[in-house]
Order: C-alpha cells, then structure tokens, then sequence
C-alpha cells in the first residue's frame, strides 16, 4: 500500500481540521519513513521477487519499522513529540494516523509484519490481488478525502487545495502501479523513499495554510 496510507491523513483532517495537514500526513507514513532510515542503516531489508504479482518486494526483515509493538511504540513517540505544537486531543489523533499505516499493511501486505519484534508474521495479502487492492486504496483515499473537502465546505474554504492534492496523490499512485523493475540495492530505495516522503509532506503544508474553523468537539 501507498498512496491509500494517506486516507487516514486525510480522515483526521475532517475529524480535527486545526491539526495540521503535513503533521497527519508526515503520520501516515511515518513507519516507512522509519523503514526507508533503517535500509540505508542496514538495521532492515528486502529482496525482489519479480514472479510475484502485484508489488514485488518481500520484506524479510523490518522488526523495528512494521512489527506491531514497534507501530505502537513509533505511534507514542509521535502523540508524544505532536503535543508540543498541538493540543492532546489532536496529538492523540496524529499518534492514530501513525497506527493506522500497521493496520492498512495487515490488510494488504504478505505476511511480513511480526506480532513480535521477531515473532511470528502476519499479513492478509491483498497485494496478491493488484487491481482490487488498488481499487481499494483509490477508494479510502476518496472517500477519506470527500470527507475532508465536505469539512472544509463547512468552513467557507475552497475545496480546490485539497482537490489538488488528492490529484497529485493519485497521479503518485498511476505512476507506482506502471510495471516497472523495484529496486534491490536498499541504500537506494531508502534514499528514495525519504526523499518521496518528504516532498508529499512538504507538499501538503500550504495546502490548509488558510483554515480558520474550530475542531469539532
């Protein structure tokens, strides 16, 4: 999964518009961000497997990026290090948005994500099946960001910001299912996933630059 991680931005931002945007969507791939650090640290890896359908990467070993007692810990950190800038509540929230990406890889990842550090692994395998589990990612990203658009509304906001976002993620994702060869030397993907990462959260900070409307209580 990639671009239907930012579903849960996205629904955040329609539950708490006064958080902000690139803070939820920094959150929403926060694991892969810790992921992309620990390739390039050697701490983690993966291989290819072109004979697999859909995406082709085996996740061998990424204990301290995807298991689930890591998710819940990088998810603490994350409440913990937003309730500097943001209220608790909304911290609360941005540490969900981070656990939500353990939830959504369950759903679609082979099983590769350890219920330990190095426990057993689970996944429910929905990348064996690409074009539903695309349509299933385009679809918690729409209706996640119909959600968003509707809040804004509310608020006397132009719905054109995040409708222009929500295009350039999709066009992310038109580019990510394009048959392609995954890369297998994991100083490179990491580099290049940082470097992906930052920019759609760099991206995603002027968007609400102009939202005035109180959290909804």
């Amino acid at each position: 999964m990639f671009i239907g991680h930012y579903a849960a931005a996205f629904g955040a931002k329609a539950l708490a518009p006064r958080a902000p945007l690139w803070t939820l969507v920094g959150a929403a791939q926060l694991l892969d961000v810790a992921f992309s650090g620990f390739l390039i640290a050697g701490l983690e890896r993966f291989r290819v497997d072109p004979s697999l359908p859909g995406n082709q990467l085996v996740l061998e070993h990424m204990p301290w990026s995807h298991s689930l007692p890591a998710a819940v810990l990088w998810s603490v950190l994350a409440a913990a290090l937003a309730r500097m800038i943001v209220p608790w509540r909304v911290a609360a929230i941005i540490g969900g948005v981070v656990f939500s990406h353990w939830i959504l890889d369950w759903i679609t990842h082979r099983p590769d994500l350890g219920l330990w550090f190095d426990g057993p692994k689970v996944g429910l395998g929905f990348w064996n099946l690409p074009v539903a589990e695309m349509a299933f990612e385009m679809s918690l990203l729409t209706l996640a960001a119909g959600a968003w658009i509707a809040r804004r509304k509310e608020g006397h906001q132009s719905a054109w910001p995040a409708l222009l976002f929500l295009t350039m993620l999709c066009g992310l994702a038109v580019l990510y299912a394009l048959p392609a060869q995954e890369p297998d030397n994991a100083v490179y993907a990491g580099v290049m996933g940082l470097v992906l990462f930052g920019v759609v959260t760099a991206l995603a900070w002027p968007i609400d630059r102009s939202w005035r409307a109180p959290d909804a209580h």
